[in-house]
């Protein structure tokens, strides 16, 4: 099974060249960076992927694309907190001193030296997904835990920030962690399991 990946570059022949880099790795969907920094991160969430690889320098051949790679993934990252996420550039010194996380950037050379950068992406997907698996089965532990007493303050607010994690997995907004305030629990659980089921199925379709 293919993890499936976002290349976001706008120059088409890199886009190729990461592609055959990664033939054997991984299902690339190739993104040519929009104007507006939204669209663009909206058409990667509709994609589905697992994780991200980016160009830094947008602006090279897109005069009218006025950010770049780095403001991209920290958008990104809003969204989806802990995603797996990569700048790949040419302008590796520029790129650490623009963004926030040197351990995301590295060089386009890369590509001719081997899959070890590859193994780097698989390795932060497989762990992104575990961490998704084991927030979910917290979660149920916790439901399980609310049928038989009434749970107390501090784990109330540990289901509140796990049904958060898991909106933002199913790219949707947190809707109902204030529900929880209100002790309203047949109708918040209820709506709380319908979210995990939904996790559970988008884990289970990308291990197939």
């Amino acid at each position: 099974m293919k993890y499936k990946i976002a290349y976001i570059d706008e120059d088409q022949s890199d886009t190729r060249r990461f592609q055959r880099f990664s033939y054997n790795f991984f299902e690339v969907v190739p993104i040519i960076p929009k104007d507006s920094i939204e669209d663009t991160c909206n058409e990667i969430l509709e994609s589905h992927v697992d994780a991200i690889v980016s160009d830094f320098d947008f602006a090279e051949q897109l005069s009218t694309v006025h950010y770049d790679g780095t403001d991209l993934v920290s958008l990104f990252l809003k969204k989806r907190e802990g995603f797996p996420v990569f700048i790949l550039t040419s302008y590796e010194d520029d790129a650490i001193s623009k963004g926030e996380d040197v351990n995301i950037i590295y060089e386009k050379k890369e590509m001719d030296e081997g899959e070890q950068f590859l193994e780097r992406v698989k390795a932060q997907i497989e762990k992104y997904k575990h961490k998704l698996e084991t927030d979910e089965k917290r979660l149920l532990e916790l439901i399980a835990e609310s049928k038989k007493r009434k749970l107390d303050a501090l784990e109330k607010e540990e289901l509140a920030e796990l049904d958060s994690k898991i909106e933002k997995a199913l790219d949707k907004e947190s809707r109902i962690s204030n529900l929880l305030r209100d002790d309203k629990e047949a109708s918040e659980l209820s709506e709380l399991l319908k979210k995990v089921d939904e996790l559970a199925k988008s884990l289970g379709k990308k291990d197939e």
